[in-house]
């Protein structure tokens, strides 16, 4: 009698998980099979398109309960930021493997997805994110592209590495997002922080220009103690992949004089450090000095032929380059 109830147990165990078995694959196959109409149809609103991510949300849960199937799909909606930290770090093998198969373009799309996207992360959520590529090792197949990641994690994430600014510079509710957004691009160029004066005698000027879609540029003047100049041009693509750096040169105390007077004219130094309006698109302007032990900064938004865009302009043109940036 004991047998045959343990043996009426044991099939409706068998019965029940096979069913649910069964269940999940045709959840997962059903989710995949609208996805797969929703893309040949490509166009979000339409009707074949209606339950996207609901589909998407379905195949997030399925590879929380152990399905890893549904990743290379996945890995198709890089808006998943949150879901792209918490694979990478639960199993990275598995998970960059998974990336390793897209294409170059694929591959920067998850990487910027792991970074969090345009917003970044947070501080706890970076650093395990940051800890668990470290620890790929060379020997692993993953290595150059965990390396990969991880230059593009610290990049959009510059801020938690490099203090380029000093606190509550920025105001209002942009703030926050101008320090996140403005250390990453300055962090892309290989910028280094101007804000800590190394001495009282330093003096220091750099406009960095942020086109809408074109490339980043920055350029850096040093005064010398014998009131030369070192000036030097840098430049990245709009993705922050490339960075291009000039030799520096020199140029004479002269056109050292005429650069700040310029700023003296604009009366840089007491110039706010941000105005409205702000537009869309565009290209945001950052000029920055260091002079007798105090930093300061002003942002314009598409400064144009005003005094501070010509001002910002010399810098330009004395590196030999006519910047790009427009506005």
């Amino acid at each position: 009698m004991r047998a045959t109830c343990f043996l009426i147990a044991f099939s409706v165990a068998v019965s029940t998980a096979s069913h649910a078995d069964s269940s999940a694959t045709e959840t997962r196959d059903s989710a995949l099979r609208g996805i797969e109409v929703c893309f040949r149809r490509n166009e979000v609103s339409s009707r074949e398109c209606k339950n996207l991510n609901k589909d998407v949300e379905t195949l997030v849960a399925l590879y929380r309960q152990g399905d890893k199937t549904v990743l290379p799909t996945l890995l198709q909606f890089t808006y998943l930021t949150d879901f792209y930290g918490e694979a990478l770090v639960s199993d990275p093998d598995g998970f960059l493997t998974a990336v390793s198969y897209l294409p170059e373009r694929g591959q920067q799309a998850v990487a910027a997805g792991i970074a969090g996207g345009m917003w970044g992360l947070t501080r706890a959520r970076f650093d395990g994110i940051r800890a668990t590529l470290m620890k790929v090792p060379d020997s692993s197949s993953n290595y150059q592209l965990a390396r990969a990641c991880l230059l593009t994690l610290e990049t959009e994430n510059a801020s938690f590495l490099v203090n380029y600014f000093p606190a509550q510079i920025f105001t209002g509710r942009s703030g926050d997002f101008h320090v996140h957004w403005f250390s990453r691009e300055l962090y892309a160029l290989g910028e280094k922080p101007m804000w800590t004066p190394a001495s009282g005698n330093e003096r220091t000027y750099r406009i960095t220009v942020l086109p809408a879609f074109r490339a980043r540029e920055s350029v850096t003047l040093t005064v010398m103690p014998d009131e030369t100049g070192q000036i030097k041009f840098r430049t990245s693509d709009a993705h922050s992949h490339r960075l291009n750096v000039d030799s520096p040169h020199a140029i004479s105390p002269q056109q050292v004089a005429d650069f700040t007077a310029a700023l003296n004219r604009i009366q840089f130094w007491q110039l706010p450090t941000e105005v409205p309006p702000r537009g869309f698109d565009g290209a945001e302007w950052i000029l920055e000095g260091v002079q007798d032990g105090r930093y300061h900064l002003a942002h314009r938004w598409c400064p144009g032929k005003t005094p501070f865009g010509e001002a910002a302009r010399d810098l330009f043109i004395l590196v030999g380059h006519k910047s790009s940036g427009g506005c």
